[in-house]
């Protein structure tokens, strides 16, 4: 199982390089590194807070027919967890009817409609290697257009966990959005994802997860504008993993870093 997320962290590092080096392939890319830092994680049989530091990798670039995204996350758990040090990730892949048809689609205020298609995966790096996650998605994104919006999209996909135990198909949907907006002459931005996930066959409950980021623009204080922001992280996550009534709530400490 670790293999393959060697195979997966170097497409990454492939896939994140500098625009320069794909040219003629990229229309825009967009690469940042997060920092964030917390105390008050939950895991199951464990009743006591864990405290985590999370370094993550996202990128995302646009090309002739769609655009694709993905973030990696290194989570390092001061102690309370089976393993200390876990990875995980996500790729998506959206094909617009925009670029594909070569015509404009939107209407109203539908900008876009994606065919998606996405894999998560999960490892536990220092205990049993067959203790990682592997979820296949496919399904449709709408590109919506709000006033003040840099950005709103909604995913509506099919969710199927394939390991470590296949718990079948449920529907997913994922409204991510970015607001920036300016207040005393500083420049902020609020951002982040909710996932909506249904309920699957055995024990496995519809759960919700939210991550609302609050960003603040510091880089522009020392003459590097859009590259350095610092802000909070607030983490809400009910049934998670699937568990009823098993719930995570905590704010973060968030550093990011832009490229």
């Amino acid at each position: 199982m670790k293999s393959h997320f060697i195979s997966l962290f170097l497409f990454l590092l492939t896939e994140s390089l500098p625009r320069t080096v794909f040219a003629d392939f990229f229309d825009w890319s967009n690469t940042e590194v997060q920092y964030l830092h917390g105390d008050g994680y939950q895991m199951p049989r464990n009743p006591r807070d864990i405290e985590r530091s999370i370094i993550t990798v996202s990128h995302a670039d646009g090309w002739a027919l769609g655009r694709n995204f993905f973030f990696m996350d290194t989570l390092i758990s001061q102690q309370g967890e089976p393993s200390q040090v876990n990875v995980y990730g996500e790729f998506y892949s959206y094909f617009s009817a925009n670029k594909i048809t070569q015509h404009n689609v939107s209407y109203g205020i539908i900008k876009d409609i994606n065919a998606t298609l996405g894999v998560n995966l999960g490892e536990n790096l220092d205990i049993n290697p067959k203790s990682g996650t592997r979820v296949v998605l496919y399904g449709a994104t709408i590109d919506l257009d709000l006033p003040g919006f840099k950005l709103f999209n909604i995913d509506f996909l099919c969710h199927n966990i394939i390991e470590p135990v296949s718990t079948g198909n449920s529907l997913q949907i994922t409204p991510v959005w970015k607001l920036p907006f300016t207040l005393a002459n500083t420049h902020w931005s609020f951002e982040g994802f909710a996932d909506y996930i249904g309920a699957k066959t055995g024990r496995y409950t519809e759960n919700f997860l939210a991550q609302p980021q609050l960003r603040l623009d510091v880089g522009e204080f020392f003459g590097m504008p859009k590259h350095v922001q610092i802000g909070l992280e607030y983490q809400y996550w009910h049934n998670k993993y699937g568990i009823k009534g098993f719930n995570e709530s905590l704010p973060q400490a968030l550093v990011v870093w832009t490229f």
